[in-house]
């Protein structure tokens, strides 16, 4: 394939995700959303690409909510399954550090979540009830740790991701 077809797929898939992108934004909002953030890592997320989330809450005190790591792949994702590791902080201080796993597939290997063209949205739930201050910022990072059986090291590209998202929603 020449340079130019080449540049022509990658525009025409970057004009797909953006168009993606902004139907989920005006389609899944629901008014109990407080803070919704997508990275983008392109189809390959390197092992040291550190996704990273900054919010402050507008609350006008402490509540309780429920927070969710959202994925996009595509078809050229070869597991079944992710791991994470996820860390929340504020100004002051670490508030959780977890290393999870999410199963991203059936057993006879169709992808769970929501399709759409090319794109399989899943969102994953990260905590069910935290509790949340409107006076702090806090920070989110999320990194894969994918690995190949009988292989020490981790997987550096993870490919097949396109879009790594964080959610907050306020619980009634």
């Amino acid at each position: 394939m020449g340079i130019k077809n080449l540049i022509k797929v990658k525009l025409k898939n970057l004009k797909i995700i953006m168009l993606f992108t902004l139907l989920i934004s005006v389609f899944s909002c629901s008014n109990n959303t407080e803070f919704i953030d997508y990275k983008s890592v392109n189809g390959s997320w390197h092992k040291d690409s550190i996704q990273k989330f900054q919010f402050e809450l507008q609350n006008s005190k402490e509540e309780n909510y429920k927070t969710y790591i959202n994925i996009r792949i595509n078809d050229n994702y070869k597991f079944s399954n992710i791991f994470l590791i996820v860390s929340i902080k504020n100004n002051l201080r670490l508030i959780s550090r977890d290393t999870l796993e999410f199963k991203l597939a059936e057993k006879s290997g169709k992808f769970t979540g929501n399709r759409t063209i090319n794109l399989i949205e899943n969102s994953l739930i990260h905590k069910e009830n935290i509790l949340l201050k409107s006076d702090k910022k806090y920070f989110v990072s999320i990194e894969h740790a994918m690995r190949i059986i009988n292989n020490v090291g981790g997987l550096e590209y993870l490919d097949g991701i396109i879009d790594i998202g964080y959610k907050i929603e306020k619980i009634n």
